[in-house]
């Protein structure tokens, strides 16, 4: 615990935080989905439809695309979900791009509650660390353009805010707790923000697993 806090706080420790939690997640999801479709294949004794037919195979399907995903990043270390270092933030989105935000872009570090939909599901996310940056900003370095690559997400992440946007750091989908997070990017923030950093680095000194 001493350890976690001192690379929390060490501003010029890198940090990097991992897929794992999120890995066991789509793992548990996955699993689910594998057991819904077993269950009804065991229990249903009559003819089943077209209807049935394609319900099960969708189950099966992305239960095991969920599952198969789930354990890859769960086992296999990989790019890490947010890399944190003297330079700035390094957010990777798994097949669409690594966004990096220097500290001196940061305009501001927030805890906020965020509510929005995802497929049509009300999600109420709180206490969720953000940082501030311009809208240009985020025009030229964020967006994407393609609404299949941002996904259903994507506004829960990306939050605009006047002539700001949020960028919502989700301590659920990291090994970190709310707390954690936000004295280590608000640490950082403070110690680096007023300089013009170099590129932010894909290694790290520190791992968060």
């Amino acid at each position: 615990m001493n350890d976690v806090i001192g690379r929390t706080t060490d501003a010029h420790q890198t940090l990097a935080y991992s897929h794992s939690k999120m890995g066991r997640k789509f793992l548990e999801l996955g699993l689910v989905c594998l057991g819904c479709g077993a269950v009804v294949l065991y229990i249903n004794t009559g003819a089943f439809s077209a209807y049935d037919w394609i319900m099960l195979v969708f189950s099966f399907a992305l239960g095991a695309a969920m599952t198969l995903y789930g354990l890859v990043r769960w086992l296999r270390p990989a790019t890490p979900l947010l890399l944190m270092s003297p330079a700035g933030l390094a957010i990777h989105i798994d097949f669409v791009k690594t966004i990096r935000i220097p500290w001196s872009e940061v305009r501001g570090v927030e805890t906020v509650d965020i509510t929005g939909e995802i497929r049509g599901t009300p999600v109420f996310l709180p206490g969720v660390t953000v940082v501030l940056v311009s809208r240009a900003f985020y025009d030229r370095h964020i967006h994407v353009r393609s609404w299949i690559l941002r996904g259903p997400g994507w506004d829960t992440n990306f939050i605009p805010k006047g002539e700001m946007v949020q960028v919502a750091l989700h301590h659920e989908a990291l090994p970190a707790t709310a707390q954690e997070l936000r004295t280590a990017v608000e640490t950082r923030w403070r110690a680096f923000g007023g300089a013009q950093p170099a590129s932010v680095p894909r290694a790290s000194s520190g791992s968060m697993g």
